[in-house]
């Protein structure tokens, strides 16, 4: 898969010379709103014997028109992911854009001849609702009457799941409750976060449930606060595990959030391992205790819960 790294104005010798199909947009998350976009221009591209392209994004497009709080500014999944997503689904080409007020503030027109027609479109496929600049009318129902017989312009409508919209506001709605089966129906796979396993306070050790703690990037979406069944992957392999995302408030009423994981069966050092943890389902809240020995029963607990997931759904770990 070629990355094409790009910058508004383009040079004067940027340029793709191979016919493509271009699916538009941000594709936070690769639920299966945006599968259908990508489905349907592979699709286009196979029929017209062009390159699969995407055009997006290196960052939220939002950061050029409002002031976003920290929070927002994170990612269902962050960009090397979604790129090896691209490439997994079977992209050629992406075009990669920094997103900058002059790219928001083109018009329809050089949009068109100035930029999409550089990389040689037979077509554009987007969803209903994909804006392409900082008008309201810079949409998808205006687009064909700037393209005219250049290259066709392909509208996909909304999916739904439970009779509403699938999208990536929903998807952050849902793991800020904590819903996180909600969450993989959504995308059609786990949701997945990436991190690397680092030192911590080793508490979990002297209660008898050594953890993981996964120090993940400031700009990643996590699931609320809460313990959740996991797979954890490294070195080839996934592992079975219970995650908890919060303050460790039996200890402290003001410590740091971290994610904890306690690998169920497995007792090797994999500090400094870089792990891929799939989210599978939601266990408990967090539970502030009056003693150790109720934290030790609650984990008891727990455990067996993960285990039972595993026994329900053994193909987690292939």
């Amino acid at each position: 898969m070629k990355i094409l790294r790009l910058h508004y104005p383009l040079a004067a010798d940027t340029g793709y010379p191979e016919k493509t199909v271009i699916a538009m947009g941000f594709f936070d998350g690769f639920h299966k709103g945006h599968q259908a976009v990508l489905q349907r221009a592979k699709d286009e591209a196979a029929q017209r014997g062009a390159k699969l392209a995407v055009l997006t994004y290196d960052h939220h497009p939002a950061l050029v028109y409002k002031k976003m709080t920290s929070h927002e500014k994170r990612y269902l999944t962050l960009l090397d992911y979604k790129l090896a997503l691209f490439k997994k689904f079977g992209v050629d080409v992406v075009l990669l854009v920094n997103y900058s007020y002059l790219f928001q503030s083109q018009t329809p027109s050089d949009f068109v001849k100035k930029f999409l027609s550089r990389f040689n479109p037979v077509a554009v496929v987007a969803g209903f609702d994909h804006t392409y600049g900082g008008a309201s009318d810079d949409n998808m129902a205006n687009l064909p009457k700037y393209v005219g017989d250049t290259f066709d312009v392909i509208t996909v409508p909304a999916q739904k799941s439970n009779d509403q919209k699938i999208s990536s506001t929903k998807i952050r709605q849902e793991l800020d409750n904590g819903n996180i089966e909600t969450v993989n129906k959504l995308l059609g796979r786990p949701f997945q976060t990436k991190g690397v396993i680092v030192h911590g306070e080793e508490r979990g050790r002297l209660l008898g449930y050594p953890t993981a703690n996964v120090e993940h990037s400031e700009y990643q979406w996590l699931p609320t606060i809460g313990v959740y069944v996991v797979t954890v992957a490294f070195g080839g392999k996934k592992y079975l595990g219970m995650a908890s995302i919060g303050k460790n408030v039996t200890f402290s009423e003001d410590g740091p959030m971290t994610v904890e994981i306690n690998l169920i069966d497995f007792k090797q050092n994999i500090y400094g391992e870089v792990v891929r943890v799939n989210w599978l389902a939601h266990v408990r809240g967090e539970i502030k205790f009056q003693t150790a020995d109720e934290l030790i029963e609650q984990l008891d607990r727990d455990e067996q819960l993960t285990r039972n997931y595993l026994s329900v759904h053994p193909d987690i770990l292939d």
